[in-house]
């Protein structure tokens, strides 16, 4: 999983490629949980989808870019635009289905 700038997802996601965000910040405990999940989808795509992360320590004004201040946030983008999101960590199987719901 990439680390991103808000730029560097704003160019990926205008690039066209299939695109899946995970917003993070330091010390929730929610998104430390997501990480071996998240491996392990990474590790399984076959649909050639561009994963990143951007930390909002590093980058806060991406909170408001996204609408919401619950973490961990993930994003799915295709065709250049916000095809499914999810607040919250609820498990591998929630996140899987997050992606074949955007990529249907």
């Amino acid at each position: 999983m990439e680390n991103w700038t808000p730029d560097q997802l704003q160019a990926t996601i205008e690039s066209g490629a299939l695109v899946f965000l995970k917003l993070w910040k330091r010390g929730c405990g929610a998104c430390k949980l997501s990480e071996p999940a998240l491996e392990r989808i990474v590790a399984a795509d076959a649909l050639g989808i561009r994963f990143g992360q951007i930390s909002t320590d590093d980058h806060p004004e991406i909170l408001e870019i996204a609408e919401t201040d619950v973490l961990p946030a993930f994003f799915v983008f295709k065709d250049k635009g916000l095809a499914a999101q999810q607040v919250g960590f609820k498990g591998i199987k929630s996140l899987q289905e997050l992606i074949d719901k955007a990529t249907r």
